[in-house]
């Protein structure tokens, strides 16, 4: 487990990463990925998804991987940077709670 603290990403710093990754992997501009888009629009192979993810997950500091449902079966990437902030969230109380029992 990593000893550093966890980033505490609001949802939409969270939602702007996402939506500049996938630019970036798409090859467009940020402007033209909607947040209201779901993430299998864009074409993105499954290598690539995880990468984005471990990107992320690398980003926000985790000790632990998060579930790639988060990404493939929200509505839009708005709602999954939602879910991700809470189970980003989740993870830093656990971590909190951990390092006070200690």
């Amino acid at each position: 487990m990593n000893s550093d603290s966890i980033r505490q990403a609001s949802a939409k710093e969270i939602e702007d990463w996402i939506v500049a990754r996938i630019a970036e992997i798409v090859n467009m501009a940020p402007a033209n990925v909607s947040a209201d888009a779901p993430f299998d629009s864009f074409g993105i192979d499954s290598a690539k998804a995880i990468s984005l993810m471990v990107e992320l997950e690398n980003w926000l500091n985790l000790p632990d991987e998060l579930p790639l449902e988060l990404l493939f079966e929200a509505e839009a990437i708005r709602d999954a940077a939602t879910g991700i902030a809470a189970a980003v969230a989740d993870m830093a109380a656990a971590q909190a709670e951990g390092s006070a029992a200690q």
